[in-house]
């Protein structure tokens, strides 16, 4: 069987996580305000319901949406892998991720292209972010990518860690 792989939250998953709960807050105690306090002023009650609470239901849609977003990602990730089909694909390039920083450091990707010989269509797989040393041992190597047949092909789990395990990390 295979081994137990974490296929990571993207910055989605986490504003998702933020956004949602505190979309629900605001959109709860708004109505619940609204509802409990007596208002001198009508047209006072609804700009307080109006604001308070939209302003909690478009946090708690938005948030919805980009943890929907992240939890389908991680779910075709899952299927590809489990699927068990991969191909070797040498690493066509390594990139700095400029826009993330973590303790001071920019993580890299991995980038492997494979163009399907049925449809002649080009795809590009990424994979997880790679700190310190672990891009430079991935340099010209080859990882296997498992690819999801059964849906969407464009979706690939480019697994590093096979690669990094033999070497010897």
């Amino acid at each position: 069987m295979y081994e137990k792989k974490k296929f990571g939250w993207t910055i989605k998953g986490i504003l998702g996580m933020v956004y949602m709960p505190m979309g629900a807050f605001f959109l709860v105690l708004g109505v619940l305000i609204n509802h409990f306090n007596s208002w001198s002023d009508e047209l006072e009650q609804r700009i307080f319901l109006y604001v308070f609470g939209g302003l909690g239901l478009v946090f708690f849609l938005v948030g919805g949406g980009l943890l929907w977003a992240d939890v389908r990602r991680r779910a075709l990730l899952r299927r590809a892998y489990e699927g068990g089909y991969s191909v070797m694909l040498p690493i066509t390039a390594v990139k700095v991720q400029k826009n993330v920083h973590t303790n001071g450091r920019s993580p890299s990707i991995a980038e492997c292209r494979y163009t399907d010989p049925a449809t002649g269509a080009e795809h590009v797989y990424r994979s997880r972010y790679l700190y310190g040393q672990e891009a430079e041992q991935l340099q010209g190597q080859q990882v296997p990518v498992y690819i999801d047949r059964m849906g969407d092909d464009s979706v690939g789990f480019v697994d590093v860690d096979a690669v990094l395990r033999n070497a010897g990390r």
